[in-house]
């Protein structure tokens, strides 16, 4: 009788003890069970807001194998890659799941990014021509504006059907890449067209800078050589070009003028003169070491506090769209840039201007 009872009251106690395990075991496709779910796993809980900063995250799953690539992430209730950029400053709860087995929820905190160390400039690249009577009107607002803003850095592009004896031999290729079906048309940051706003203007300058530039040249007989550094404030894999161009001024040449009791537009600009004889022209865009729409920079230079450095040289000869040129060493300046290199345009990051055979450093 006892050894009876006893195998009946281990019995009962194995009942017991699955039950139990089967009430607490969710399965494969549970939602409550810590075992089964999927862990977050963040590169750094806090990033910048500066356009740049991301966080990158992995997904693992119970027994730590990395299963990012098949699961989803979520960043906010929003599908999201591995790889998250901030869109504003705040926090972002980052989960996922594979299939319908959950994670855990980690919260991202993007704070606002520190002061640059670098100032903040901008490109306007100014379609115009010798020809074109609209063409002061654009102009005399880019000077008023650069008196009071001398980082507003403008290259004049001369190109068109009329006469001009400094069209810039691409011009065309800029045109079709921004757009450009009339003129004067500017582009600003080699973003979109200027809608002659002040406000687009200072828009552009209250953007944080995430890198800056420097130049230094020296003027040869027949060219101008020298390298353009820049300086990373952030660590990015953001495809990046940049361009390093030869300006003139003091170029002059009669221009039309329709802001005039002839041409009968108004205001009169430039006392009311059609044409305006011997105006100057400054800033104009002579050729490119570079590529106009940039040369690659390489992902691995992009890096925080990294200089990458790019030698060139650009000879003081050259072709216009109609003919030749050959420039005055003591009138150029070198113009240098960093730019978008995706085919999203987003822009351009920061620009420099030197006047030739001095050094620029980084500001």
């Amino acid at each position: 009788m006892k050894k009876i009872i006893l195998v009946g009251t281990l019995f009962i106690g194995l009942s017991s003890l699955i039950t139990s395990c089967k009430k607490n075991d969710t399965g494969v496709g549970g939602t409550g069970s810590t075992t089964d779910s999927l862990h977050v796993n963040l590169s750094s809980s806090t990033v910048e807001y500066n356009g740049f900063d991301y966080a990158t995250i992995t997904i693992t799953d119970q027994k730590g194998n990395d299963i990012t690539s098949s699961s989803e992430i979520y960043v906010n209730g929003n599908y999201s890659g591995s790889k998250f950029v901030p869109t504003g400053t705040g926090t972002y709860n980052v989960n996922a799941k594979k299939g319908t087995i959950p994670s855990d929820t980690k919260v991202l905190t993007a704070t606002a990014p520190g002061a640059s160390p670098f100032s903040q400039k901008i490109l306007v690249e100014d379609c115009t021509g010798a020809w074109c009577g609209y063409c002061p009107r654009l102009a005399n607002s880019l000077d008023n504006y650069k008196a009071t803003h001398p980082n507003c850095i403008v290259l004049a592009v001369h190109g068109g059907g009329g006469t001009d004896p400094f069209k810039y031999q691409y011009y065309t290729s800029l045109n079709s890449s921004y757009g450009v079906t009339g003129y004067p048309t500017a582009i600003v940051n080699r973003k979109g067209q200027w809608t002659e706003s002040t406000t687009d203007l200072t828009a552009e300058f209250n953007k944080w800078a995430p890198l800056g530039l420097a130049i230094e040249s020296s003027i040869g007989a027949t060219a101008i050589t020298g390298k353009v550094k820049v300086k990373f404030n952030v660590t990015t894999e953001q495809p990046m070009k940049i361009v390093i161009a030869l300006v003139e001024n003091g170029l002059v040449a009669n221009q039309t003028n329709y802001y005039s009791p002839s041409g009968g537009a108004s205001p009169y600009l430039y006392g009311g003169a059609n044409p305006i004889v011997g105006f100057t022209h400054n800033n104009v865009l002579r050729k490119a070491a570079t590529d106009i729409f940039g040369d690659a920079v390489p992902a691995a230079s992009q890096v925080k506090n990294n200089i990458y450095e790019l030698p060139f040289s650009i000879a003081l000869s050259g072709n216009t769209a109609t003919g030749t040129y050959t420039a005055v060493p003591a009138n150029c300046a070198i113009v240098a840039y960093i730019m978008d290199g995706s085919v999203a345009k987003k822009g351009t990051y920061n620009v420099q201007y030197a006047t030739a055979g001095t050094v620029k450093n980084f500001d």
